[in-house]
């Protein structure tokens, strides 16, 4: 039981489906549903054991490379990051160290959201959930503990929109920055706070070059035109729906509206 007890303990926990998966599988026709079941197989793929990693760069740089444990069922993802585990150093405070882990977890929960969130958007599929942190218990397969609770509470009852809601015991994690002050945090009309995974969908879709404006315009015009497409066949058949996809409109908009002053997705 060794294993067991020390995999359980405060760990950050991500939780994430995609909207709508229920009308699809009974009113989308047979090869947009292919499309669909392909995409869950990709991400049940996606399934990892949690690792760690760095090394030292030229110029005295470090890389740190960071794999979560990742398991998946259906059109359910759950990802979870273990609390830091950091001795205060010479010139900086453990609670500080702890505070920029916790940033680090956010981004690369991001990454994870974004890569995922692009390709669902291709086939018309938009990405809910809730992140928090606390006790989990979480080995491949298994997955227990109240932080997955509470994701899941953030998720089913208080998301409502495609938005990844952040929970308060995350904020209280982040003690060396105010949530307002953080690029990867948006605060939406009801006060919640979410993760801004939006500008980041691109960088998974378009390849660095000397092409890469012109691809960036492209395909951001690309997707507003998709969204607006569901959004007009949403208005006509399901208005709650169609209310979704126009609040993400206007976060995806905002976001990706300086592409071209980037000179490309931004890194």
């Amino acid at each position: 039981m060794s294993n067991e007890q020390a995999a359980f303990g405060n760990r950050f926990v991500l939780f994430f489906d995609f909207l709508g998966t229920s009308d699809a599988a009974q009113q989308w026709p047979r090869e947009r549903v292919h499309k669909l079941v392909d995409l869950l197989i990709a991400i049940s793929r996606a399934q990892a054991a949690e690792a760690i990693d760095g090394e030292p760069q030229v110029g005295g740089g470090y890389k740190l490379t960071i794999t979560p444990e990742i398991t998946t069922f259906s059109d359910n993802v759950v990802v979870s990051y273990r609390e830091a585990d950091i001795e205060s150093g010479p010139n900086i405070e453990e609670p500080v160290l702890k505070s920029l882990w916790a940033g680090i977890v956010c981004q690369d929960a991001i990454r994870i959201l974004s890569s995922v969130a692009e390709m669902g958007l291709r086939i018309g599929m938009l990405i809910r959930g809730g992140f928090s942190f606390g006790q989990l218990y979480h080995d491949r397969r298994v997955v227990f503990g109240e932080a997955m609770v509470d994701a899941y509470r953030l998720e089913s009852k208080l998301s409502h929109n495609p938005r990844i809601l952040v929970s308060e015991r995350v904020i209280d994690q982040l003690t060396h920055e105010r949530p307002e002050d953080v690029s990867f945090l948006l605060r939406d009309s009801d006060g919640q706070w979410h993760l801004n995974y939006f500008g980041q969908m691109a960088r998974h879709a378009i390849p660095s070059g000397p092409d890469s404006i012109d691809g960036a315009i492209r395909w951001r015009q690309a997707h507003l035109t998709l969204i607006d497409q569901n959004i007009e066949e949403l208005r006509r058949n399901s208005p709650d729906r169609a209310e979704k996809w126009q609040w993400f409109r206007e976060r995806f908009d905002h976001a990706t509206s300086r592409l071209q002053e980037w000179g490309g997705p931004p890194g």
